[in-house]
């Protein structure tokens, strides 16, 4: 075949067009990355949607209707080009800062409560768990997060710095508390929930805070000019309260327009307002005055009280009176024993403990045995004399328990008198405070009435306000909107599903621009003109580069490939017997060994003498083929004479299979291999083989394996598939070119069999179903 020499810039210049079987072995490379990309690009979708707080949009739209006389509003120049005039206008005043500021008068944007998430904040509009009723003193605190922990329902923990965590004081509800910076009450709210959150914080806001955020989310704009509509909308992360801002913006807007002609309700409303007010503090003190009363005496209802302290004074004189019995009973038993008055011991045995009683019993039996014996003994005797003792013994002990049991009495007598003490002080103290509770409730019922007549008067003038129209008219009112205007989740997740494909999309280009190693024999054929004798395909067991394989798995994907390339050897070297074929690599790892050993072995199962010579001495690894171990002579020892052939050829588990290992290590095997010696060798052994096979060095790294080589009938260059770089290719095509190797052919080793072009052999392959999976084909699995 002839031969054709590339130069380098041959080799790395790109295929024209694409291709496929490259991009198909680069995407598989690529799926676990290209997955990777994917569930990033997703899960930052999802994150943002996750972590993003929805923002909500809420609209009115109002019709303007001015008339000639409307420069009551103080607004020039509206009879002048109506249509535009009049929407200009009213939109420069529903942006203006004086709107702003009347709409800050009207709703209370003052303090904002959140919910202290650890990522996001929740506001608690309208349903805060607790609310602040405040004075402040220093406005360094405005528009500062002040974090509040609910600790129970009756107490608290707050914070003024950033960290809520710094600092912290613990309080009551409902308690006042001053401080150097503000003072204020803290109240708990029917929105709180026993089971629900407890880190929360609220926001003073400072004027201009509220401005910029009315300036920041309120759109105004036309909606038509020849019908004189416009739109107000309003955007926030809370629904209800993006509404009701609209809703108040309306409101506030079409008043706006009566407040001269209500000017004289108005102030009257202001009076009552401040009247009302000022009740209300009234009203506040008396009903603190009350719970605090309640709290301190834990009751409101001091008749009661009275009635139950009486009663329970009667009962402390009946257990006093009752003790006082039992201490004189008990003393005149105390006494009866002093003075040894025994036999005519007066008690009753329901008086005193049962410990007592049992004892009293137990005399009264001593001192009847005591008679019995006075009759039969006398007192001088023994028996009479125990009883006595045991009678003593008796008394002393029941003297002892009598005498604690009447300071138990007296103690007792002690405490009772103490508790009646108290309840007769409490009982002197209670009419005066039963007079000021019910003079303070009548104060309360006054203003209380005085506050509802206000009130009334108020509705009055409100509704005598009321009664004057407007010319501005609400077409739609403010909507309460149920889906956020951002984030948009079908969108994001449409961007990431579009970016994991683009990303994936561009990697994959990517590294298929900049893949610069050898996949398929196309990329052979192209960039050198040595012919392919075949490939051989991975395998789906993990095996050792130099391991034998032929022997176990006969029927396997390399056992066929060996055998096609077996048969393409016989067309490359003509003739049977004598024939020289050496196997060799650009560099160590391509798989130069294990096709050296296992290309021996399918040859030797055709009948014929193979002999495997390592003369690879810098690295040899064909003695790790066949698992023996270092025998410390080989190639290296006979091209110095130091052992004969015989001694050693080695061999092997597969019939007619024989190999030598390298040896020792030379300092010079380039030298070894120069003199007459290695070609003496070569000429003994095709006396005894019929191939005799060489395993030589890298020619890439070392020259040994180029002299070797020259006394080959064929040479084999093992490219292994996705390890071989493009260039590795350079030095076989200088081989052939430079060093005029005309019977040179390539093996692609270690690639996949996915595919036709792929030059696999799982036909005959013994494989389970699941090596068929398309998934596990297209990842990349080896089979």
């Amino acid at each position: 075949m002839e031969n054709k020499t590339l130069n380098h810039s041959e080799i790395n210049k790109p295929t024209e067009g694409i291709d496929f079987e490259k991009a198909l072995t680069v995407l598989r490379k690529s799926i676990l990355w290209v997955l990777i990309i994917f569930i990033v690009t997703n899960l930052g979708a999802y994150l943002y949607i996750r972590w993003t707080k929805p923002l909500y949009e809420s609209e009115s739209e109002l019709k303007l209707d001015v008339k000639s006389d409307a420069t009551e509003l103080g607004l020039t120049g509206l009879t002048e080009n109506k249509n535009l005039n009049i929407i200009s206008g009213e939109i420069e005043l529903l942006k203006s800062k004086l709107f702003f500021n009347k709409v800050i008068e009207t709703v209370d944007l003052s303090i904002s409560y959140y919910t202290a998430g650890k990522v996001l904040n929740d506001e608690k509009f309208e349903a805060s768990p607790f609310i602040v009723d405040y004075t402040l003193k220093n406005h360094s605190l405005l528009d500062r997060q002040i974090y509040v922990t609910i600790l129970d329902n009756t107490r608290y923990s707050i914070s003024f710095f950033d960290d809520a965590n710094s600092n912290t004081r613990t309080y009551k509800f409902g308690e006042p508390v001053n401080t150097p910076d503000i003072e204020f009450i803290i109240y708990l709210t029917e929105f709180f929930a026993p089971q629900g959150d407890r880190n929360f914080f609220f926001i003073i806001n400072s004027e201009r805070a509220q401005i910029n955020y009315l300036s920041r989310n309120l759109t105004v704009e036309p909606l038509n000019l020849n019908a004189n509509t416009i739109r107000i909308a309003f955007k926030d992360h809370n629904p209800l309260k993006a509404r009701d801002l609209v809703n108040a913006i309306d409101t506030l807007y079409l008043n706006y327009t009566e407040e001269e002609k209500n000017q004289e309700n108005k102030q009257k409303i202001e009076w009552l307002n401040s009247e009302l007010k000022q009740i209300e503090k009234q009203l506040e003190g008396y009903e603190d005055y009350f719970e605090n009363f309640t709290i301190k005496n834990r009751t409101n209802d001091l008749d009661e009280d009275l009635r139950k302290t009486i009663i329970a004074i009667n009962a402390l004189d009946s257990q006093r009176y009752e003790l006082t019995k039992k201490v004189e009973a008990t003393e005149q038993i105390q006494n009866e024993l002093k003075k040894g008055e025994l036999n005519s011991l007066n008690y009753s045995l329901g008086v005193y403990p049962k410990y007592i009683s049992d004892m009293l019993t137990e005399l009264t039996d001593l001192l009847s045995e005591r008679e019995r014996l006075r009759l039969s003994y006398n007192e001088s005797t023994y028996a009479f004399k125990k009883k006595d003792q045991e009678i003593g013994n008796l008394t002393d002990n029941l003297q002892i328990q009598l005498k604690t049991l009447t300071d138990r009495y007296t103690s007792e007598i002690q405490d009772l008198m103490i508790r009646k003490r108290k309840l007769e002080d409490s009982f002197v103290e209670l009419p005066g405070k039963s007079t000021e509770f019910n003079k303070n409730q009548r104060f309360f019922n006054l203003y209380e009435e005085f506050y509802l007549s206000l009130m009334q008067s108020k509705a009055q003038f409100q509704i005598a306000e009321a009664g004057t129209t407007t010319d501005f008219k609400i077409l739609s009112s403010a909507t309460l909107p149920q889906e956020p205007i951002s984030p948009n989740a079908l969108i994001i997740y449409g961007i990431g599903l579009v970016a994991g494909f683009f990303l994936s999309f561009v990697f994959v280009s990517i590294r298929y621009l900049l893949h610069n190693k050898i996949s398929t024999v196309h990329e052979i054929e192209r960039l050198c003109g040595a012919p392919i004798l075949g490939s051989i395909p991975n395998t789906s067991e993990k095996i050792g580069m130099t391991q034998l394989v032929i022997d176990k798995k006969p029927k396997s994907a390399v056992s066929e490939a060996l055998r096609s390339i077996r048969t393409n050897i016989e067309f490359m070297v003509s003739g049977g017997k004598d024939r020289v074929i050496s196997v060799t690599s650009t560099i160590g790892g391509e798989g130069k060994t294990f096709v050296a050993v296992n290309l021996g072995a399918i040859i030797a199962l055709s009948k014929k003498k193979v002999l495997l010579l390592d003369l690879d001495m810098r690295k040899p690894r064909v003695h790790l083929a066949f698992q023996d171990k270092y025998t410390g002579k080989g190639v290296s020892t006979i091209l110095i004479n130091k052992h004969s052939i015989e001694e050693c050829i080695q061999k092997t588990t597969v019939e007619n299979l024989d190999y030598i290992p390298a040896g020792p290590t030379p300092p010079n095997p380039s030298e070894l291999l120069l003199n007459g010696e290695y070609d003496s060798l070569i000429n003994k052994l095709k006396y005894d083989y019929d191939i005799i096979i060489l395993d030589t060095p890298p020619v890439g790294l070392v020259t040994d394996g180029i002299l070797a080589m020259k006394k080959a009938d064929l040479a084999i260059y093992i490219v292994r598939a996705h390890y071989s770089r493009k260039i590795f290719l350079n030095t076989l095509n200088r081989l052939t070119s430079v060093n005029q190797f005309k019977n040179i052919a390539v093996v692609l080793n270690a690639t996949s069999n996915i595919g036709a072009n792929g030059y696999g052999y799982g036909y005959y392959e013994e494989k389970s179903e699941s090596d068929n999976n398309f998934i596990k084909r297209l990842l990349g699995k080896r089979v």
